[in-house]
């Protein structure tokens, strides 16, 4: 479930903010629909009462799950690894008089990062699951509505662990660059009208999962790409001459240039990669044919560290992406863990 697999909420502090908020009206229907009385929100008395064992197990989870996600980010500024999944997304909130409150995001989910909770502890987890879809069933049913269609009119996915709004700005420009690609493969990648025959149709899904990889962290360097160079093609320290025939002029610093200059460019700078690692225009290489998109995105990164799991970072960096186009639902997080660096022995004095 991918509401399991996200960043850690105080799952807690809304149980406990729920219980100390609510007054307790006669049961009329089995569901807590909120209300407010006196800016205090009304709840049928059995949902309180089903609520109290939860909220006492989940603030012993929490406390443990907060000093193993503490660990974990640690280990990772320890590393080097500076980005890892990020901590917010848009929520739905149920109001309890400031107290506390029971936080959804946009699908009806509660915030769990299955990687700082045990097997013992998700019993619990799945228990106040179980209890929002009871107690609330208007949210649980934003899930029954597939993320693969989640995008509004431009139908472009909402991406598990990614449905904040900022997300999803550039829905519309993906949609729109690539069916432009789709409709004119050969003057994107710059090849014969034969070479881009053999060119797989891009997906929205794809271009927004690359997007997410590159950019899709929480802080500010993150941030800022997103708004303006998503794909991040337009780096000065990542600069080439090739990259001028896609349109760009080398920048002086990052971020420079609109969204849509910089998402075309990266569409056809990552085209090209289908067919050499130059990132050249494919008529320079007349004989070769599209080596399909999971290469062409190994080679827009083309990182040689090695990970923990003994791999090349672009590898896992290629792969990333097309795991979290495939499945919408599947959350698949943005970082990469590189290998222990070998301890170096001690010299002579």
């Amino acid at each position: 479930m991918c509401a399991m697999k996200r960043t850690i909420v105080v799952i807690a502090m809304a149980m406990a903010g729920l219980l100390g908020a609510v007054e307790t009206k006669a049961p009329q229907t089995r569901q807590a629909r909120p209300s407010q009385l006196g800016g205090r929100m009304t709840i049928d008395p059995v949902a309180v009462a089903e609520l109290m064992p939860l909220a006492l197990e989940a603030a012993d989870i929490f406390e443990r799950a907060t000093a193993r996600e503490a660990k974990h980010a640690a280990e990772l500024r320890r590393r080097g690894i500076a980005e890892v999944p990020p901590a917010r997304s848009a929520r739905y909130t149920v109001n309890t008089s400031g107290l506390g409150k029971l936080v959804f995001d946009d699908r009806g989910e509660i915030y769990i990062d299955r990687r700082f909770v045990t097997d013992e502890e998700m019993k619990t987890v799945y228990a106040i699951e179980r209890w929002i879809a009871k107690w609330f069933p208007g949210e649980t049913a934003k899930r029954k509505i597939p993320r693969a269609k989640a995008g509004g009119a431009a139908g472009v996915p909402v991406f598990c662990g990614f449905e904040s709004a900022r997300y999803q700005r550039h829905d519309a420009l993906i949609a729109r660059l690539t069916a432009e690609f789709n409709a004119n493969k050969a003057a994107w990648c710059g090849g014969s009208p034969k070479q881009a025959a053999k060119i797989q149709d891009l997906t929205p899904a794809q271009v927004k999962a690359h997007m997410i990889e590159e950019s899709g962290g929480n802080g500010p360097r993150s941030k800022a790409a997103w708004a303006a160079d998503p794909l991040q093609v337009n780096v000065p320290g990542d600069w080439g001459e090739e990259k001028k025939l896609v349109g760009l002029v080398k920048p002086a610093k990052r971020n420079e240039g609109t969204a849509e200059a910089n998402v075309r460019a990266a569409i056809k700078y990552l085209s090209r990669k289908g067919f050499g690692v130059s990132g050249r225009p494919a008529s320079a290489r007349p004989g070769s044919t599209f080596d399909g998109w999971r290469e062409a995105c190994r080679r827009y990164n083309g990182r040689r560290d090695r990970t923990d799991t003994d791999r090349y970072y672009s590898d896992e960096y290629a792969d990333k992406i097309m795991r979290r186009a495939a499945n919408p639902d599947l959350f698949v997080p943005i970082e990469i863990k590189l290998a222990a660096k070998a301890e170096q022995p001690p010299t002579s004095p």
